[in-house]
């Protein structure tokens, strides 16, 4: 099960999140301690893989291309999962009126994913064909092994309000509905390869036999290999999604603060229909009987939008399957259960934990995140906010970042520690700006 739980890491938790709050659980919004919020900008990127560690102490070694080849698809290297992320917070606006919250935001998002790639096979068709090293090799995956990615924008109305108060009890709710705007999606995925890979010495080239299995390609909008920023402007895929929140707070005394808070939250229900482009898309099984070859050097230099011409040139090997004219996209959908204890003054500890409830096991164009949670201490008061996050997830493991609020302007990453005092398999950062009139001390 995967889930992405980086996102605005530390700042997140805030008590002074402001609109950007509503993402992680629209029912924040409720009993904000702003009147009004407006998102100007905001941005956070990042990527995760399972093989780079990314070291900021030696970051010319590290970001070197010939470093992070071999690292990702080196001949001694196993399966390699990577994830690269970008969500581009764009003007959003929170207001009050009477008991009631209400929320207006727009959103872009970019998910890249790779997904148990043979490294092995991968180095065949990036790098040296020639080199006859550690061959033959028997490729036997019952699994997908492809890359995946998808472009869309989102536009959101969230209401939300208290529903509850009985004592030091309080319970809010809240609800955003989403329109989905797909700039484009993209993948390519091999399913349950099983084949021998080997070099004709003669020929001096790596080859496939007594393969079988499937390969598939998927696209619709952008141009993945000649990409031209205006495409993304030029949506064509169209749906609808909802998020879905509770918070709990107990909030003992009379200082209107609460001691433990907690959330509970469906977030990215939805999906996103987008018509096939046939001209690059398209479905082959595989069936390369032992004894004839199919050299790897036909997919040098191909990209990945002309594989399926490639690959029909070649009926012998290659069998095309039908495939619909059109495909719905699932949004990562997500359950998320945050825990927030306050402990003396501006001193607070966080607890938040994700589950995903959508996958691309056997969606491949489905893009994938991975599982986690993370533990994040942080001091804050109505002008500024430090946040130490600690978070696990299946893909990067343990890492340790660091992120600040001070007035409107907020800036972190959920990983910048562990990358700076030794190695880290994750590397993300965010950084933005938000204006609001915070409510009266009572």
């Amino acid at each position: 099960m995967y889930v992405h739980a980086q996102d605005l890491a530390g700042f997140r938790t805030s008590n002074y999140a402001g609109v950007n709050s509503v993402y992680f659980n629209p029912a924040n919004i409720a009993n904000s301690p702003y009147r009004f919020d407006v998102n100007i900008l905001g941005i956070n990127a990042g990527v995760g893989n399972n093989q780079i560690k990314f070291k900021l102490n030696d970051a010319g070694n590290t970001f070197n291309g010939d470093t992070i080849k071999n690292q990702l698809f080196g001949q001694s290297k196993g399966l390699t999962k990577a994830l690269v992320n970008l969500s581009v917070f764009t003007p959003s606006v929170m207001f009050n009126v009477a008991k009631f919250s209400f929320a207006v935001t727009t959103r872009v998002r970019s998910t890249v994913n790779v997904t148990n790639l043979d490294g092995k096979l991968a180095d065949r068709v990036v790098n040296d064909l020639s080199d006859n090293t550690n061959l033959p090799y028997t490729i036997a995956s019952n699994d997908n092994m492809g890359i995946a990615v998808n472009v869309w924008a989102e536009y959101g109305g969230t209401v939300a309000r208290e529903i509850l108060a009985v004592g030091p009890h309080h319970l809010r709710a809240g609800i955003t509905l989403k329109y989905l705007a797909g700039a484009g999606n993209g993948s390519i995925n091999i399913d349950k390869l099983h084949a021998t890979m080997n070099v004709d010495e003669g020929k001096q080239d790596a080859y496939l036999t007594n393969a079988k299995g499937a390969i598939g390609m998927n696209f619709s909008g952008f141009n993945v290999s000649d990409f031209n920023g205006t495409e993304l402007a030029e949506f064509k895929g169209h749906g609808f999604g909802a998020d879905l929140g509770l918070v709990y707070e107990y909030r003992p005394g009379t200082s209107g603060k609460y001691k433990y808070r907690f959330g509970l939250s469906l977030v990215d229900a939805g999906k996103i229909k987008y018509e096939r482009d046939v001209t690059r898309s398209g479905t082959f099984a595989i069936n390369i009987p032992a004894g004839q070859q199919f050299s790897l050097k036909n997919l040098d230099g191909v990209d990945l939008d002309n594989y399926k011409s490639t690959l029909s040139g070649y009926p012998q090997y290659f069998t095309p399957v039908d495939d619909k004219s059109s495909y719905s996209v699932s949004m990562p959908t997500s359950l998320r259960v945050d825990g927030d204890y306050h402990i003396l003054n501006g001193l607070y500890v966080n607890l938040d934990a994700q589950l995903a409830l959508t996958n691309g096991k056997n969606k491949a164009y489905n893009v994938q995140y991975f599982s986690g949670f993370s533990v994040t201490p942080r001091y804050e008061n109505r002008i500024f906010s430090a946040f130490l996050p600690i978070s696990y997830n299946e893909l990067t493991k343990f890492t340790a970042g660091a992120s600040f609020r001070v007035g409107p302007f907020f800036i972190g990453s959920g990983s910048i520690l562990s990358a700076l005092m030794g190695s880290s398999h994750q590397l993300d950062g965010f950084i933005g700006f938000h204006a609001g009139g915070l409510k009266k001390h009572k």
